[in-house]
């Protein structure tokens, strides 16, 4: 918060709390809201700038879309309703929740959840015991 206050008064315009409900968070020098798509690349290029450690291994770049899909998968991890999910994005249609947890969902039918340990167990060799 204290870093977007600070962006509004270098732009000299309302702090959040004085501005209007409709006024654009974040303006270019002109004023002027930003448009989505330059946001969307503008975030990309800080990320990437960034050098986390972990963008290193990663084969594509990281952006503002992959928050939404962090926040599906994260949201039914902690047992969010898909529907709940779907609306809080604001999608219309299920199957695109859908593609967002598609990795999430065939982990979960992975057939070693369905195993118990007491029934494992004694099939695991012990390091002591001779083959």
């Amino acid at each position: 918060m204290n870093s977007i206050r600070m962006f509004r008064s270098a732009r000299g315009i309302d702090d959040i709390d004085a501005a209007e409900g409709d006024a654009p968070l974040f303006t270019t020098n002109t004023g002027r809201a930003y448009s989505p798509s330059y946001l969307s690349q503008f975030l990309t290029k800080v990320i990437k700038e960034s050098g986390l450690s972990f963008l290193k291994f990663r084969s594509s770049s990281v952006g503002p879309h992959n928050f939404r899909r962090a926040f599906a998968i994260i949201s039914h991890l902690i047992g969010v309703n898909v529907y709940q999910i779907m609306k809080s994005l604001g999608h219309e249609q299920l199957s695109t929740i859908e593609i967002y947890l598609q990795k999430v969902f065939e982990k979960e039918r992975h057939a070693i959840h369905l195993w118990k340990s007491d029934v494992f167990g004694e099939y695991i060799i012990e390091e002591s015991r001779p083959i």
